[in-house]
C-alpha cells in the first residue's frame, strides 16, 4: 500500500481549499438608462488588489470574495463602487456608469486641447496597465494642426506580463481610434455632407481615415478628405 507523505496531503487540501475558494463577479458594463455597452472599463477589487477590464462585449469577471469592495470606472463617466455579496456571484450583476457632467468644451486649456486632457486622463486610469517598474512617458507630438497624446508602452518580456502587455496593446488601439474620432467627427462631417441618421453612419464607417493618415493632416486637409469622400458618395462610389 502507497503511503502519502505529510507534505504532500497539505498540499492538496491547500490547492483544493484555494480551489473553491476561488469566486468570480461577472456581468456587463452599460451606460445608465441605456442598453449601450461600455468597454475597456477598469474594475478594481479595492480589497484584494486586482484590476481586470470590460471586454468589447461589455462583459467583465474578476476575482472576489463576499464583503470585497469592487470600484468600476471609465473616463467620462461617474466612478461606482459595490460590495460583493453571496447573492451577486449567484449569476451575472450588471453594472450602470451615469455619465459625468462635462465642463469643458470644444475650447483649449492652456497648451491641450479636449483631447489630450482626455487622453491623459485615460493614462492615469489606467496606470495599473500601463506602469510596472518604468517611469510613465507622454509625449504632445505635433504634425500640421495634428495635436496628440501619443502613449507610450514599454514592454516586459517575462511571462507573467503578458496578459498585461495584452492589455497594453487592446487600449494603444483604442487610444489610435478616440484620435480619429478627435479629428474625424460627427459635428464636421455633418457640416459639410449635411447628412444625417443611418446615412450618416454609413458614410462615416465607409471613409473613416486611417490614423497614420489623421496623425500627419492637418486640419484643412481632413476637411478636404470629407468633401471629396462626400463627392465619392454622392456618385456611389
Amino acid at each position: 500500500m502507497r503511503y502519502l507523505t505529510y507534505p504532500f496531503v497539505v498540499f492538496l487540501l491547500l490547492s483544493a481549499f484555494e480551489g473553491r475558494a476561488q469566486q468570480f463577479l461577472t456581468g456587463k458594463v452599460f451606460k445608465k438608462n441605456s442598453t449601450e455597452i461600455l468597454v475597456s472599463v477598469s474594475i478594481h477589487n479595492i480589497t484584494a488588489q486586482r484590476y481586470d477590464l470590460s471586454e468589447e462585449s461589455g462583459s467583465y469577471r474578476i476575482q472576489v470574495a463576499p464583503g470585497d469592495h469592487v470600484s468600476f470606472s471609465s473616463v467620462g463617466y461617474m466612478a461606482d463602487t459595490v460590495t460583493v455579496t453571496a447573492a451577486m456571484l449567484t449569476g451575472d450583476f450588471p453594472v450602470y456608469l451615469d455619465v459625468r457632467a462635462q465642463t469643458l468644451k470644444a475650447v483649449r486649456v492652456g497648451e491641450f486641447s479636449n483631447y489630450q486632457l482626455d487622453s491623459m486622463d485615460r493614462r492615469k486610469e489606467y496606470s495599473w496597465v500601463y506602469d510596472h517598474g518604468n517611469t510613465p512617458r507622454v509625449d504632445h507630438n505635433r504634425q500640421g494642426d495634428g495635436v496628440g497624446v501619443t502613449l507610450n508602452i514599454f514592454r516586459n518580456a517575462s511571462a507573467k506580463e503578458k496578459q498585461r502587455e495584452r492589455l497594453e496593446k487592446r487600449l494603444a488601439k483604442e487610444e489610435e481610434e478616440y484620435y480619429i474620432d478627435s479629428r474625424y467627427n460627427k459635428d464636421n462631417v455633418t457640416k459639410y455632407t449635411h447628412l444625417k441618421g443611418d446615412s450618416l453612419q454609413q458614410f462615416m464607417q465607409k471613409y473613416r481615415p486611417s490614423y497614420e493618415y489623421c496623425r500627419r493632416a492637418a486640419n484643412v486637409d481632413i476637411l478636404v478628405y470629407i468633401n471629396d469622400s462626400y463627392k465619392q458618395y454622392m456618385k456611389g462610389d
